[in-house]
């Protein structure tokens, strides 16, 4: 998982699978069971992680087990949510959060609140996704968890991003990038990055778009991601235009073509 071989960890997932329904393991499958619907997510089957969480979170009740019910719930509403069920996914989170306020698991109830929130956003309910990102930030620095934190600010970001308060969205990226900075979260290092370039142009300030633009296009192409490198080009390419910089677009567009050609999008 953490190499990206989803293959892989997809049939490694499935033979803890087979090996805890032999031994009549009900823990152990539960776990799998949800190990197998992350991966799933991740690949884009998101019936079969639906399937997967439903059958673990139906195992955790019947077994009674609070903290395994806690996890599988959280990850069935993450299914849900990615597969449109707005509603469904809204209640497992509720009842997730229920449980994780009950077991004292603040770092688990920073999770959901952050992702209830993810869900208030998508439903429209702005000020409610706001008060919920917020809170969950606070659990976050109450335990020192810079990783999670970070994206509390994304979120936040995004949220001022949508109502047209780039400079509250800028200060949002720029302090999630100094929180990943400071975890050295390369791939949500180069994020921020970008963010801040998008901001920066409609801000106003195409030369500091470019500069973002380009330090994020660098951290991307040291990870060999080269789908999000093409990304973070063509918007420094975007920026170098609006300057009007010859050399700068020439240069940057000569980079693009190339590495369009030798790694295409996929």
């Amino acid at each position: 998982m953490m190499r990206g071989d989803l293959a892989r960890a997809g049939e490694e997932y499935e033979a803890a699978r087979r090996m805890a329904e032999s031994l009549d393991d009900t823990k152990r499958l539960i776990g799998a069971l949800n190990d197998v619907g992350r991966v799933a997510l991740r690949r884009g089957d998101v019936s079969q992680a639906v399937e997967s969480h439903v059958r673990a979170v139906t195992l955790a009740q019947q077994l009674g087990e609070p903290d395994l019910l806690m996890d599988s719930l959280t990850a069935l509403a993450t299914a849900e949510h990615q597969a449109g069920s707005i509603q469904d996914a809204e209640r497992r989170y509720e009842e997730a959060l229920e449980l994780a306020q009950q077991r004292n698991s603040r770092s688990v109830e920073a999770t959901l609140r952050n992702n209830l929130g993810l869900v208030r956003q998508g439903k429209g309910e702005m000020a409610q996704a706001a008060q919920l990102f917020r809170q969950a930030m606070a659990l976050n620095q109450a335990m020192g968890n810079p990783e999670s934190e970070a994206s509390n600010h994304v979120n936040l970001g995004m949220l001022a991003e949508a109502a047209h308060d780039y400079e509250a969205a800028e200060r949002e990226y720029a302090r999630a990038l100094e929180l990943d900075k400071a975890a050295e979260q390369r791939t949500d290092i180069a994020a921020d990055l970008l963010r801040l370039g998008r901001i920066a142009d409609r801000r106003g300030f195409p030369d500091q778009g470019l500069a973002y633009s380009e330090r994020a296009y660098r951290s991307y192409l040291a990870q060999e991601a080269f789908d999000q490198a093409r990304s973070a080009l063509s918007q420094a390419v975007a920026c170098a235009k609006k300057l009007e910089r010859t050399r700068d677009i020439a240069r940057l567009e000569g980079e693009l073509n190339r590495l369009t050609s030798v790694h295409p999008a996929r």
